[in-house]
């Protein structure tokens, strides 16, 4: 009856000794003997409290060897098992912190049954979601709920099996060797794909384009009529639809290993376009909406019930309440913060009461304990979630208008030439924006070859022309306040300079803070300081630099 404490191999040594302190973990388990010898030196020395240390992967007969303490435990004394009850943590996941220093959430046995519970209890049959034939491709950190939960616990209690991947790098090549028939992805997967075929289209000869538009328009159209918004295709219609699909589609389907059913997606928001591709390939993704604080899922769209566009219907036995700006549930259709309650919320963070009651207030039943996502959106008549922004990235311009940059961010990272991209403008006159630039793509389109330096085409007039046009095109949908009026073009975001989390998302706080005399230059100042001068030029004594 312990607790698990999982953490990222990627953390930092400092990040580790804070997680072992914080939830008071006795016993550490490390994947390779590297990363034993990295704890040996760098964690343990300030973490008392932890008392063995065990590598998975040292040979048996080592001291430090996980199967030299199985094989010296196999011939003592067994002592007795003390089964779990439903009311025990068993697991304590640290959040990656995006704003801020992780923290513990208490999930307990209840918590991750109940989420796997309501999976099942959305369908007639529980293996429309996962069979016990199937076959899925685990790549997703099970440091982190979403992959803990949805992709290892979900996938043993429906008996179907695993290939467990070598690591994004190799992702394209394990998914053409394990074949999945089921796959749970972020939206960087599909986006990848995505990309990686419209840049085919836009480099091939006129009649491969022709054939490779012409394939999708009608898996658009086959969709669209499977989904009951559109007509069947007629005859000739289905003649070309079935040839294309086994010249064109059918290779694009192989890029995931030719056998997949339908995948899942979640862990960040999944544009729209996104999930119509893969649509119009022959692919549902069915998208779903949750926190590590809710274990993870609230909402989620089925194989046979889904609403591109739409993060799904509540699990069973969830409540999901859209609190208004007065802290009233709001009409449907209303945008307000979302919120929820239910078996799936958990106990709260891990030493940290105060934190808690920031999050967990009474539900508007007077009973139940409401969780406060922090997210912006909507819930429509028949139970349908759509989420909007996110209410702490929510910003106000100068001129007092609301900005969601994260929806911004979103069109703007539908380009093919764009991998990613930050938005800022908290108070000041207009948005701006940071862009990591798709170097492949950006050279294909102009012709520039490798010899060509990325810092040199970073300086490109015609590289900024290209980047502009295409913010002009994927903002076409928005509000005109909402557009950046100017970019700057930076290095990528990585774990390795802090700006990733463990699960991918960017950390804004700390892109802004490094980029800050960027952001400056495009409001035309020199520097953070410089914008911060006050009016008469003197050089105040409490002029500061933005935090």
């Amino acid at each position: 009856n312990a607790t698990l404490v999982p953490m990222y191999e990627a953390q930092l040594p400092k990040d580790w000794a804070y997680i072992l302190n914080d939830s008071g973990s006795v016993a550490l388990f490390c994947a390779t003997q590297d990363i034993y010898n990295r704890a040996i030196a760098e964690v343990l020395p300030s973490t008392p409290g932890v008392k063995a240390t065990l590598c998975l992967d040292a040979p048996l007969g080592e001291p430090h060897a996980f199967v030299t303490a199985m094989d010296l435990a196999a011939g003592s004394v067994a002592e007795p098992v003390v089964p779990p009850t439903s009311d025990d943590l068993a697991n304590l996941v640290y959040t990656s912190g995006t704003t801020g220093q992780p923290k513990g959430v208490e999930l307990l046995h209840s918590n991750s049954c109940s989420n796997i519970l309501g999976v099942r209890n959305m369908v007639d049959n529980p293996h429309d979601f996962i069979q016990q034939t199937d076959v899925s491709l685990a790549f997703l950190p099970w440091a982190h709920s979403y992959g803990q939960t949805c992709e290892l616990w979900c996938t043993v209690a429906h008996g179907s099996s695993m290939g467990v991947g070598r690591g994004v790098p190799q992702i394209l090549e394990d998914l053409s060797l394990v074949k999945p028939t089921t796959l749970l992805a972020v939206p960087a997967l599909y986006k990848r794909i995505y990309q990686g075929v419209h840049n085919v289209m836009e480099e091939a000869g006129p009649v491969r384009n022709a054939l490779m538009k012409k394939a999708l328009a009608l898996g658009r159209r086959r969709a669209e009529a499977k989904d009951g918004s559109r007509a069947e295709l007629g005859l000739m219609e289905n003649f070309q639809a079935r040839i294309l699909d086994s010249i064109v589609l059918r290779k694009i389907r192989e890029r995931f290993g030719g056998r997949l059913r339908h995948g899942f997606v979640a862990g960040a928001a999944c544009p729209k376009e996104i999930i119509d591709f893969m649509d119009d390939i022959g692919i549902p993704i069915c998208e779903g909406y949750g926190l590590t604080e809710t274990s993870p899922i609230i909402t989620l769209n089925t194989p046979y019930n889904r609403r591109p566009g739409s993060v799904g219907r509540t699990l069973k036995g969830v409540e999901v309440v859209i609190l208004g700006e007065n802290g009233l549930p709001a009409a449907p259709g209303d945008e307000g913060e979302i919120c929820c309650s239910g078996p799936n919320v958990m106990r709260g963070y891990h030493n940290k009461p105060d934190a808690t009651d920031e999050v967990i207030t009474l539900a508007p039943d007077g009973i139940s304990r409401l969780f406060h996502t922090g997210d912006l959106g909507r819930m429509n008549h028949d139970g349908w979630v759509t989420i909007t922004g996110r209410l702490k990235e929510q910003y106000k311009l100068e001129n007092g208008k609301y900005v969601c940059p994260g929806l911004i961010e979103e069109a703007i990272g539908m380009s093919r030439f764009v991998d990613q991209v930050v938005l800022a403008g908290d108070n000041r006159p207009h948005n701006v924006a940071l862009i990591v630039p798709n170097w492949v793509s950006i050279r294909a389109e102009l012709g520039i070859t490798d010899e060509v330096s990325e810092e040199l085409l970073a300086c490109s007039e015609g590289v900024r022309s290209l980047i502009q046009a295409e913010i002009n095109s994927k903002c076409t949908g928005l509000k005109k306040f909402e557009i950046p009026k100017n970019f700057t073009i930076v290095a990528p975001f990585t774990a390795a300079n802090n700006m990733l989390t463990p699960k991918m998302s960017i950390r804004k706080h700390m892109v802004i803070r490094t980029y800050e005399d960027d952001i400056a230059l495009m409001y035309g100042y020199e520097s953070v300081e410089d914008e911060l001068e006050p009016a008469d030029g003197a050089k105040h004594e409490n002029s500061q630099r933005f935090a």
